[in-house]
Order: C-alpha cells, then structure tokens, then sequence
C-alpha cells in the first residue's frame, strides 16, 4: 500500500512538468511563426525589391531637380500657449519639369502659400510633433500642391522637403 501511494504521488508531478514542457515548446513556435511570417509575405530577399528600384523605363537613372519654395510661419492651433511653426520649403521634381514648376509657382504662389498658411495654422503641437507627424504634413503639402499646379492629376512634385522645420 505505501508502494501504491508513493506512485501517485510522482505521476501528477511528471504530468504537470510535461504540461509546462509542451506550454513552452508551443510558445517559441508561436514566437518564432510570429516572427517568420511577416518576413515570408514581405518578400524579404527575393526579387520583388529588385523590380522596385527608382529608375525610369529606359535604364537610366532619373535626374531629381530641387525648386525652393520659401519660407512659411504660422501659429499653432494652441488655446493655453503661444507656438509658432517656421518651415523653409523645397519641392523635388524632375530635371526636365523645374522650369515649368518655377514658372507656375511665380504665377500661382499667392494661393498656394495662403493654403499652406491655413492649413499649418490648423495644426496642433502634437500633429507636427515626431517623424509621422512631419512626414503627413509633407505628403499633404505634396498631394496639394500636385493638384492645385497640375489639376490634369500628373504628379510633378516628387517629395517636399523641409530645409528648416522650427517649433517655437
């Protein structure tokens, strides 16, 4: 009879170490899936990066033109403090559409500025705060301008870039 009690015993201690044995195993192929997965349906590695490269159609590399906008400062959408935002503005183009993008931003850079002007004014200190505040704010200023100057919908302007971006 002591045999049989010293028998059950140990059996529960072995089930319940090889619960946690079988839990962990479980947990790092999830981990390791967690992991995995993602980096196979990116593509990582394979051709697809190579096919996404920024050249044209005929092999060469495009040449990227940089047309200065100018300066801009507003006030920031702020109801207890003062802030203000200054930005120096470059807009990236083709070499082949700078001409023709200075020429429309000499015509049309009284409404494109006052649009800029409102548009920053409406910001908040936490929408200009951070990359993924700045970025929306460049791509914003991008798809407006494009479609203010080309309402034919051709996206000229490549990218905005701030030579100055100052929160005071």
């Amino acid at each position: 009879m002591a045999e049989t009690a010293q028998q059950t015993t140990e059996t529960p201690q072995k089930s319940g170490l090889l619960g946690w044995i079988a839990l962990g195993g479980i947990a790092l192929v999830s981990i390791a899936a967690g992991f995995a997965v993602p980096w196979l349906i990116s593509g990582t590695g394979s051709a697809s990066h190579a096919d996404a490269s920024p050249r044209s159609h005929s092999g060469k590399e495009e040449k990227t033109a940089f047309v200065h906008f100018g300066d801009v400062v507003v006030n920031l959408h702020e109801e207890r403090l003062t802030r203000y935002l200054r930005l120096k503005i470059v807009l990236e183009v083709e070499v082949n559409e700078e001409k023709k993008l200075n020429e429309l931003l000499n015509k049309r850079k009284a409404p494109l500025k006052s649009w800029l002007i409102s548009y920053l004014a409406d910001r908040t200190l936490e929408e200009v705060r951070g990359t993924v505040g700045i970025n929306r704010i460049r791509r914003e200023i991008r798809d407006h301008f494009n479609e203010m100057l080309y309402p034919d919908g051709r996206e000229v302007i490549r990218q905005v870039h701030f030579e100055e971006f100052t929160v005071q």
